[in-house]
This record gives C-alpha cells, sequence and structure tokens, in this order.
C-alpha cells in the first residue's frame, strides 16, 4: 500500500524495509555528507563523528564539495547532450547547502516558458524521513515534483514505485554517493541489475561511487570509524564501480576520477576526490560496442 500527502509517497512497512527514524542519538550518512558538503543540519552526534573522520580522511570535505559539482555537471550534460527530461534521484539526501536543488536545473532547461504544463519529471528517493521532510520544504511544495520514502535496495518496491514515469521516453537514474553506503555488493549488483533492465533505450546513469584506489590505509580507517558508528561504508574499486553500468557506452571521459568532470580539476589535490564518476547510456540494440570508457 502507498500513502500520498503533499507530494510524498510513503511504502508500506512490508516494502519500506531498513526505512531510518530521525535520532538525535546516532549518526546518519546523510547528515555527515551534508556538514562536509558546508551545510548547517548536522546533529552534535553527525559533528562529532565529522571531526574522527576528517582526522584520518582529510580529503572528505573535498570530496563532498566535488560530488556536488559533478551532480550539478552530469545532470547538465544529460540535459544539453540528450533528449532525457525524465530524473530519478536515488538516495537523493539532503539538498545542497548552496540552496540550489538539481531539479531547478532540470526544471529551467525543460520547462522555459511560464504556464506551460511540465514538460519534465524529477523523483526524489530516500530511506532517511529527514531527508524527504527537506526536500518536501525546499523541492515538493515549490514545483510539485515527487518525493518518496523508500530503501532503495528493495528493487521490487522501487520500480513499482515508479509508475509516474512514462517509460516511452529515456529516463536518468542518478545515484550519487550513494552505493557506497550500501555494504551489500549482492544487494548493489541487483539494484543496478534491475535498474538496467527497467530503463528505456537511451536512458542515463550517473554513478558517483567512493573508492579506496587512491587512499587505501587512510580509507580502510575510515571505514573502522564508521563502523564504530554503525554506519557501514563500502568504498569499491575502479573495476568493481564500472561492473555496475553493465553494457552502457560512457560519455566522455568515461569513468574518471570525480574531480576530472569540472573545470576545477587542476587546482584539487591528487586525490582528494577518492571517488570516481561516469554518465552513460543504455544503448537501443544489444551491448554496446567498445568498452567500460566507450565515448
Amino acid at each position: 500500500m502507498t500513502t500520498a500527502t503533499g507530494g510524498i509517497r510513503e511504502r508500506s512497512p512490508e516494502n519500506a524495509v531498513h526505512v531510518h527514524e530521525i535520532s538525535m542519538q546516532a549518526a546518519t550518512s546523510a547528515r555527515l555528507y551534508d556538514h562536509f558538503g558546508g551545510g548547517c543540519e548536522a546533529y552534535a552526534v553527525d559533528r562529532e563523528l565529522a571531526v574522527r573522520a576528517a582526522a584520518v580522511a582529510p580529503w572528505l570535505s573535498w570530496s563532498a564539495h566535488t560530488a556536488r559539482e559533478y551532480a550539478r555537471s552530469a545532470v547538465a550534460r544529460v540535459l544539453d547532450d540528450t533528449d532525457i527530461r525524465q530524473f530519478l534521484d536515488l538516495g537523493c539526501g539532503l539538498p545542497a547547502a548552496d540552496g540550489r536543488p538539481l531539479v531547478e536545473l532540470v526544471r529551467k532547461t525543460a520547462q522555459p516558458d511560464p504556464g506551460r504544463s511540465p514538460q519534465y519529471r524529477y523523483v526524489s528517493v530516500d530511506h532517511d524521513p529527514m531527508v524527504i521532510a527537506h526536500v518536501k520544504c525546499e523541492v515538493v511544495e515549490t514545483s510539485g515534483d515527487d518525493a518518496m520514502l523508500l530503501d532503495i535496495t528493495n528493487a521490487n518496491a522501487l520500480l513499482d514505485a515508479l509508475r509516474m514515469f512514462d517509460r516511452v521516453r529515456p529516463v536518468a537514474v542518478l545515484l550519487h554517493q550513494v552505493l557506497e553506503w550500501i555494504p551489500d555488493d549482492k544487494a548493489v549488483a541487483s539494484l543496478l541489475t534491475a535498474i538496467r533492465e527497467w530503463l528505456p533505450a537511451g536512458s542515463a546513469l550517473s554513478i558517483v561511487h567512493a573508492t579506496a584506489d587512491t587512499q587505501p590505509d587512510q580509507t580502510a580507517q575510515l571505514v573502522g570509524i564508521l563502523a564504530d558508528a554503525d554506519l557501514g561504508f563500502r568504498p569499491r574499486s575502479r573495476a568493481q564501480i564500472a561492473g555496475l553500468f553493465g553494457d552502457f557506452t560512457h560519455l566522455a571521459p568515461g569513468l574518471s576520477e570525480t574531480h576530472s568532470w569540472h573545470a576545477r580539476r587542476a587546482t584539487l589535490p591528487k586525490g582528494y576526490s577518492s571517488g570516481y564518476a561516469g554518465i552513460a547510456i543504455k544503448p537501443a540494440d544489444g551491448p554496446a560496442d567498445g568498452s567500460i570508457d566507450a565515448l
């Protein structure tokens, strides 16, 4: 069963497994990421964890800001280079501290004339009720877009909830700094397989994912600190992240360090993005030609 209030859809308990409760005593990945990204939604428990994490992984703030910049670059790239106007933001997290949600970029590009019926669709999904409450206040109430409280690892419930999408037209799925918070490799692989199969031809898949490739020792310490706070964190290698795209065809520059996607890459200390990012398009017929970095 699904209930809907003010644009927010909540799945029934049997489908919405692992939906978080709001707690001031336990840190959450959304508030921690918001803190490193310059936001102000973190509680004391999140800020204390951030201090311990940054002590072993000093690049975390750089990484969060870089991922935010990539997200806007990725959405702009999809809007500029494709006809996609439907977006599904999985594990959307708290709205960016700069107050410019990604949906704003989509809305301005896809619906330039006031008073016209929407030419776009933007749906945000997260398992954290605090996140969804913020999305409702800052995005849903002003735009009419959808937000769903749902655990994305329940692929069947997720796809069942996405009936508002027009699957005759392509969809862009955004998975930005969310998959590393799902430690179970099989659950991630199952989710991505389901998403790739569900997407119509011509759709886009954008992923930003943490890695230990560039800073293995420090990242191992970070994983331990987060585990002590009951936060599962699973950085993956470039090869593992590449596999999540299946046979989709990558846009240039291919699966690369996150900072390589935007102009400020020259000023970023080496390895500080500590993640890979890529955008790939679902081919119309059969597997894509070439390697994972096909352009």
